[in-house]
């Protein structure tokens, strides 16, 4: 039994697998708000925030994200994932969200899906942001095989280029919407 122990803690540390929240996990009725020059707010979609380009005068507004979410609808495939990633003892599993918040997540995730996980909330939509994290994770903790998934190729992507520099790091990047493996990406 020792020896299993010590097998276990040598791998462990060894593997992240890393998964978004909002339409990679789940679909929230969450939206983005867009405050424009006349201070009127406009809700914009998911879909609608990946693709807006801010002009003078607008801003956004995340809110809505720190709020406790009452409702979602899983992503069958992704939450039958991340039910594998935590079953196995060497893997370190973590949701890596945009939203500020880590609490609502962690507490929607365990009582509408038994799903007890590590969140981190990064608060911002900026894929860089998301990949600083995942290179850290690299540098401080020695992981070499690493699998993210997410629904946005721009964080697929960011990570895929912050990564290239560490030719050990066995990574597999998934897109949530398709499912596909896209370790091939490229910026």
């Amino acid at each position: 039994m020792i020896k299993l122990k010590s097998l276990l803690k040598e791998f462990q540390g060894k593997t992240l697998h890393v998964y978004d929240f909002d339409d990679t996990l789940v679909k929230t009725q969450t939206s983005v708000g867009l405050i424009n020059k006349d201070g009127d707010r406009i809700e914009l979609s998911s879909h609608e925030f990946a693709t807006h380009k801010l002009k003078p005068g607008e801003r956004y507004d995340f809110s809505d994200f720190d709020k406790l979410i009452k409702k979602s609808k899983p992503i069958a495939a992704n939450i039958a994932q991340i039910k594998r990633s935590l079953s196995n003892p060497t893997i370190r599993t973590t949701i890596l969200t945009a939203r500020r918040l880590a609490f609502p997540i962690a507490k929607h995730l365990k009582d509408s899906y038994g799903l007890n996980v590590y969140v981190v909330g990064v608060g911002s939509a900026d894929p860089e942001v998301k990949a600083d994290w995942i290179e850290n994770q690299v540098v401080k903790r020695r992981y070499v095989n690493i699998k993210f998934v997410d629904d946005s190729v721009k964080n697929l992507t960011a990570v895929a280029a912050r990564l290239e520099k560490y030719p050990e790091v066995n990574l597999e990047l998934i897109d949530a919407k398709t499912g596909q493996s896209l370790t091939q990406l490229t910026t």
